[in-house]
């Protein structure tokens, strides 16, 4: 404790001024690394910032394909129940037009058996028109 008191004895002022300095200069230290150590993390961030963004943009770029694929599937969709809507109604109008069931089953039996729409139609007495479809669908092919 002397010694402290001997410091300040002798010219306090010179004493007094040292240690604002060193203080001071201690706070411009601290101060000035801490603005460092905010840069150097900031900098990071704003690298997983870019990275982050650039996976956000191909993540967008994969779901626009996906869209597009999607789109492309739902047209071969609505192509094929195009199809099948005209099937249903082949068949249905051959159920229609035809007054026995005989006559239907016999002209697939000899569909697939390999006659032709010609002999088909002689043998069933079914018109021509109507033995098309059936060899299409039932016949060999």
């Amino acid at each position: 404790m002397e010694s402290l008191t001997s410091l300040f004895e002798n010219n306090p002022e010179k004493i007094f001024a040292y240690f604002a300095i060193i203080i001071t200069t201690i706070s411009l230290v601290i101060i000035g690394s801490s603005f460092y150590y905010d840069y150097v993390n900031k900098k990071k961030l704003n690298k997983k910032i870019n990275s982050f963004e650039r996976s956000l943009k191909d993540m967008v770029e994969e779901f626009r394909s996906f869209e597009l694929l999607f789109t492309d599937q739902k047209k071969s969709h609505e192509e094929y129940k195009f199809i099948l809507n005209r099937v249903e109604q082949e068949i249905s109008r051959l159920a229609d037009s035809l007054g026995s069931d005989g006559n239907i089953t016999s002209a697939i039996s000899l569909a697939k058996e390999g006659y032709t729409v010609h002999e088909i139609s002689k043998k069933t007495g079914i018109p021509v028109e109507e033995i098309e479809p059936i060899v299409k669908y039932h016949g060999n092919n």
